[in-house]
């Protein structure tokens, strides 16, 4: 009898320890999120601009708690895809194209990625154009740029863009910038 009492004994405390020791580590939970960022654009004719857009935060994306907990987040790249929309809504008085020259991103601190011309009527090979779904390699890895910013260190992702348009762009014609991007976070929860 005094054996059973003596490892009850020995048993509880530990028993205790263990428990404490799980509340202290949480509960992993997964989350997969969808997201467009949107940002307006807006230019004068004939005249190289840089805009810093907006600053997102990964707590915009998936909520306050989850991004606080992140342990770790993983880009689904068949989400992802960049589109600059609203070029072909913008009235000229030409019958000319309206093009976005030299359209380059930066994310963050890294280096700037010219992607070439935004047009409404893409004809060259350093052309792209406007309202479309864009994935190449070159935007996907500027979109894993972009992930990795929000969901690593300050958990936060800046974007700036630079072109040069040929008619003026003002913030009522709604060009817009728009990165498209899934994930799937890992985070974790204390009850």
């Amino acid at each position: 009898m005094k054996t059973i009492y003596f490892l009850t004994m020995l048993l509880l405390p530990a028993m205790v320890v263990v428990s404490c020791k799980d509340d202290e580590e949480g509960t992993s939970r997964q989350l997969t999120q969808t997201y467009t960022y949107n940002e307006n654009i807006r230019g004068s004719a004939g005249v190289r601009g840089e805009l810093v857009l907006s600053e997102l935060n990964l707590a915009d994306v998936i909520g306050s708690d989850p991004a606080k907990n992140l342990t770790k987040a993983e880009l689904q790249l068949a989400s992802s895809h960049l589109e600059i929309s609203g070029l072909s809504q913008i009235e000229s008085t030409d019958t000319v194209a309206i093009v976005l020259e030299d359209f380059t991103i930066k994310v963050g601190t890294r280096p700037a990625v010219n992607l070439g011309d935004c047009t409404t009527d893409p004809q060259g090979n350093n052309e792209f154009g406007s309202d479309m779904q864009l994935s190449t390699n070159q935007i996907i890895s500027l979109i894993q740029n972009f992930f990795t910013d929000l969901t690593t260190g300050s958990k936060r992702a800046r974007i700036t863009v630079s072109f040069t348009p040929n008619v003026d762009i003002t913030t009522t014609d709604n060009l817009e910038l728009k990165i498209y991007f899934g994930g799937i976070y890992h985070y974790v929860t204390f009850d």
